[in-house]
């Protein structure tokens, strides 16, 4: 709200929803469209002191991977950026720098002292995938990866025919050519989809997340082993 990009109208309507559904306030405003990703992070960053990192551009060292388990960054949707091992401090890219006890947890469970820079929830996710399980993602969208290939068209010269005369026929009304859309339409268009995505990759991460916690909880009270998971699954 300091920077402007916030109302009070919409931060008592991100509160309710808040209320309504749980999870982080930052996502949820995020959800609503009221503030995009860059937005927010950014205006961490200035009011808390720390720095963002572009996890896009960013290649993390080997020690910082080793560092930390994938199992423990999916769970706390963090990602290393970098590793010091002689003062056994791990600095980590969140969206949540807020989350204390998150941070205390994390640390814990790494077996280091934590260090935070700020990143968008969507880049840490797609961090998590490229690096950890060598998927291939990517950020940006054109209408030729949903399927949407902008016309072009090309005016044939008239043939030329000799006059020949017909007898006259009902005149027929041709339908009018389908207008192309607009290069703005179908900027909406992807935006629309690739928001669409980033929320079914949010939620499919977020299920993965469930399934992995509720696992360990099976495991850790001796109701089922990993093996007899995987042999389930398969």
């Amino acid at each position: 709200m300091d920077a402007g990009l916030l109302t009070e109208t919409q931060l008592r309507s991100a509160l309710a929803e808040q209320r309504k559904w749980g999870g982080r306030l930052g996502l949820t405003l995020v959800q609503m469209r009221f503030v995009d990703e860059s937005s927010m992070v950014h205006a961490l960053s200035r009011q808390l002191a720390i720095p963002t990192v572009d996890l896009e551009r960013h290649s993390p060292s080997p020690v910082a991977m080793q560092a930390l388990r994938v199992d423990i960054a999916e769970r706390y949707t963090v990602f290393p950026t970098a590793f010091d091992p002689a003062n056994k401090l791990l600095t980590v890219a969140t969206a949540d720098p807020t989350n204390v006890e998150s941070l205390q947890e994390l640390a814990f469970h790494a077996g280091q002292r934590i260090q935070v820079v700020v990143a968008a929830a969507s880049s840490i996710e797609r961090a998590i995938r490229r690096h950890y399980h060598g998927e291939i993602t990517s950020t940006t969208a054109t209408p030729l990866a949903f399927g949407m290939d902008e016309p072009t068209f090309e005016l044939a010269p008239p043939a030329e025919t000799d006059t020949v005369l017909v007898p006259a026929r009902p005149s027929v009304q041709q339908a009018a050519p389908a207008p192309v859309p607009r290069e703005s339409e179908l900027v909406q268009r992807v935006e629309e989809l690739s928001q669409q995505v980033s929320s079914l990759e949010r939620m499919v991460a977020q299920q993965a997340r469930s399934l992995r916690a509720m696992l360990e909880l099976l495991e850790t009270r001796g109701l089922v082993t990993r093996d007899d998971y995987l042999a389930k699954v398969r």
